[in-house]
């Protein structure tokens, strides 16, 4: 009987904390409801209908998943995207990881200077970065085209922004300037978190820099390498305001600089077909998850044989 009265007041506070525990999360539940799993969920039924915002619904079926196909500026979205992605992800990645080593091997007192300095581009708005670019790249007075005109010897007014060529070298130079450091600060974390112990025996073992660096390093890095991979696929295949500020919102010259983020922008909210757009949001989640299974997987792989 006296535990019986004993575990009551236990059993009242542990009722208690759990009550404020859940008052306290309440907010966020609530928030992630109303803007975030309700917009998921109403995207998804606007994918199998027409609908302007004006005129009634009307159910379509999987019209607007099968119509994208049919349009070519789709398709070229599709291509670009890609080939932004893929650049974008191999620069920025591969870069960061050799900056980052050659700080954590070379730089010893000067480290928190190297992270603020890296990252200092992410505060600078993407339309403040096309400002620059133009400054860098313009036709008339560029600094690009004035120091090609001085190697020549005769003035160049190459237009960059309409080249067909060029325009998405210079979205990815965009995006390699402002995600590098963010990827260096991760990369710079984990290779701080390699144990010490492995390279002094390595070294004690006679192991050249290029044995540790490919046997003990990278491998120990896997994990942070194939977050960073992640985290940069997601962001290439869902890029947006560099092309949209480098072009105006145009695509570029025969759309050129168009991404699936332009293309699900301009369906939705220039021409209001938030069916079409809701049907390509969908195309790019799935592109996204597929990515990142093919990337588990292969991290899966090479840890069994490893």
């Amino acid at each position: 009987m006296q535990q019986t009265l004993k575990a009551r007041p236990v059993r009242r506070r542990e009722a208690a904390e759990q009550r404020t525990l859940l008052v306290t999360l309440a907010p966020y539940f609530l928030l992630f409801l109303v803007f975030g799993l309700l917009p998921i969920l109403y995207s998804l039924y606007l994918g199998f209908h027409r609908w302007d915002g004006l005129s009634p619904i009307q159910n379509v079926g999987f019209q607007n998943y099968a119509r994208v196909w049919s349009d070519p500026s789709f398709i070229k979205a599709v291509a670009n995207t890609l080939i932004i992605w893929l650049g974008s992800t191999v620069l920025t990645v591969s870069g960061a990881f050799v900056l980052a080593f050659l700080v954590n091997e070379y730089v010893v007192i000067w480290r928190t200077y190297f992270r603020m300095v890296f990252l200092l581009p992410l505060l600078v708005a993407p339309a403040v970065t096309a400002i620059i670019m133009r400054v860098l790249f313009s036709s008339d007075s560029g600094l690009i085209n004035t120091v090609w005109g001085s190697v020549v010897g005769h003035p160049v007014y190459f237009d960059w922004f309409s080249s067909t060529v060029w325009i998405k070298p210079m979205i990815i130079l965009m995006i390699v300037w402002r995600w590098t450091g963010w990827h260096f600060v991760i990369f710079l974390a984990g290779l701080q978190s390699v144990p010490s112990d492995l390279y002094e025996a390595a070294r004690v073992d006679g192991a050249s820099g290029r044995h540790i660096l490919s046997r003990i390093t990278i491998p120990l890095m896997l994990p942070t390498i194939a977050f960073s991979i992640i985290t940069a696929t997601i962001g290439g295949i869902q890029v947006f305001d560099e092309p949209f500020v480098l072009t105006n919102g145009t695509g570029g010259t025969d759309n050129a600089g168009l991404t699936l983020g332009m293309y699900l922008y301009n369906a939705a909210f220039r021409n209001f077909q938030f069916g079409l757009g809701s049907a390509v949001s969908y195309y790019v989640f799935i592109l996204v998850a597929g990515f990142t299974l093919v990337y588990n997987a292969l991290i899966r792989r090479s840890r069994e044989n490893g």
